[in-house]
């Protein structure tokens, strides 16, 4: 048996709409991507092959899926056009049809299934038609049954559309409720009703109240409320005092201190009510905003001027940096250690000398007073590994995962943002700081921060 998975760009305009940008089949239900749940599916039905049809892009599930290795099964891929009818779409598709039973699933279908359940023998056996049909979506069967292992009492399925934002939210309730333990869901699942993944910070008195699953990357701080019936996605911050409940937190998203999110979907800046369809632009990104970060990249005049800014410092720095160096090594006020740093570019790494200086001579005030101590990393933000100001960089032996620095609100810099503010206390407050101005800069906000860390650094602490 193989399986066809169609899509069209008209099954789900009302997603678009919502979350521009993601293709329906990446839309995550309990952190999980849609096309994974559609893929467990077709392979207890007994598929050794998968094609997704589309007649939009769909790039980013080729991405994603790739040739289907992870999941045992190959996948292949196929372009249609709109107005091309179910038929026609099997005669294009043929050689790959050939000699085969094939399931077909169109539309945004998802299909509750159980994941302890073998559906082999009763699919081969249901004969060529459709089995479930509406509008919005189907699930239908070609080629000649089989008698062989045939399946008295038919496994439970429950079918179900999405064809709105209302139902999107229902179903993820569905799963987080009543069948977590249906499917293959990411995280850690230690104890029942409860899904953490990797690099999860829970502050004191963080209070978790199942059921409830966490992604990646997330930090969740001090008095925070988090559940019950609480999804929360990756690369996401909930400040101090916050409550999650009921409710959905996509991917990237920073939720503001003292914030009540309940019975809503918080997908960056916007507030959605699942029931009405209303959303809400939260234009304070104090309270709700996106932590994905624009990068340098994403302005060439702001990127150049960073390059411009950092030549301009190496030959400022340059004659003073050769001067003090030597005599302040060999009075022990210049300590060096080496340490490697995940770079502004993806998937790339850098090796920075992290530099202490004792303030216990003019020289060394001196020093400090011109952050000789970043000099060298000047040279990175020529290359683009780094900005001139940005996120605090992070190294690689903290063992936290950056999964796509253009994405995760990583944008390391020679100078942080959190150094331009005088209220944060600890590491976290500082991730704060730097994740908002780095999602918010732009070129003015870059310079006044630049010369704050600077005028900062300098009247912090005696030793820098």
């Amino acid at each position: 048996m193989k399986t066809i998975i169609i899509t069209k760009k008209s099954d789900y305009t009302w997603l678009r709409d919502i979350f521009p940008g993601l293709h329906p089949l990446l839309i995550p239900l309990c952190n999980k991507p849609f096309i994974e749940y559609l893929i467990d599916f077709s392979i207890l039905v007994g598929s050794s092959g998968l094609r997704i049809i589309s007649d939009g892009v769909i790039s980013d599930v080729e991405n994603f899926c790739e040739h289907g290795s992870q999941w045992g099964v190959e996948i292949s891929y196929a372009n249609i056009l709109p107005s091309e009818s179910l038929s026609k779409v099997l005669e294009k598709n043929s050689r790959f049809c050939s000699g085969e039973r094939i399931m077909i699933i169109s539309g945004l279908l998802f299909i509750h299934y159980n994941k302890r359940s073998d559906y082999r023998s009763f699919f081969a056996s249901l004969p060529p038609g459709e089995i479930f049909g509406c509008s919005n979506g189907n699930l239908s069967l070609t080629g000649v049954p089989s008698e062989l292992g045939k399946q008295e009492t038919p496994p439970l399925l429950s079918p179900v559309v999405l064809d709105c934002i209302g139902q999107y939210y229902e179903l993820s309730n569905e799963i987080l409720h009543h069948r977590l333990a249906d499917y293959v869901l990411p995280g850690y699942s230690n104890e029942a009703e409860c899904f953490i993944g990797r690099n999860v910070v829970l502050q004191k008195s963080v209070t978790v109240i199942k059921p409830i699953i966490i992604g990646n990357n997330v930090q969740i701080f001090t008095g925070s409320v988090i559940g019950p019936g609480a999804i929360i996605g990756s690369n996401v911050i909930v400040d101090r005092e916050s409550t999650v409940s009921e409710s959905i937190v996509m991917d990237n998203t920073f939720i503001g201190e003292q914030l009540e999110v309940d019975k809503k979907i918080a997908a960056g800046n916007l507030l959605i009510d699942p029931e009405s369809g209303y959303s809400l632009t939260m234009e304070d990104p104090h309270l709700l905003s996106g932590i994905k970060s624009k990068g340098i990249s994403g302005s060439p005049f702001q990127r150049v001027t960073h390059g411009l800014t950092a030549a301009w410092m190496i030959m400022l720095l340059l004659l003073p940096y050769l001067l003090l160096k030597p005599f302040l090594k060999l009075s022990g006020c210049w300590k060096t250690e080496k340490i490697v740093y995940h770079s502004m570019k993806h998937g790339k790494k850098i090796s920075l000398n992290r530099v202490s200086i004792e303030k216990q001579s003019i020289l060394a005030s001196i020093a400090v007073f011109l952050s000789l101590d970043r000099f060298t990393w000047l040279f990175w933000v020529l290359n683009g590994h780094l900005a001139i100001i940005g996120c605090s960089p992070v190294s690689v032996s903290q063992g936290i995962q950056i999964i796509n620095n253009n994405t995760a609100g990583y944008r390391p810099g020679v100078f942080s943002y959190s150094e331009a503010e005088d209220w944060p206390q600890n590491t976290f407050d500082s991730d704060i700081v730097d994740h908002y101005y780095a999602v918010h800069s732009n070129l003015i906000k870059d310079i006044f921060l630049t010369q704050k860390a600077l005028f900062n650094r300098i009247h912090h602490e005696d030793k820098i």
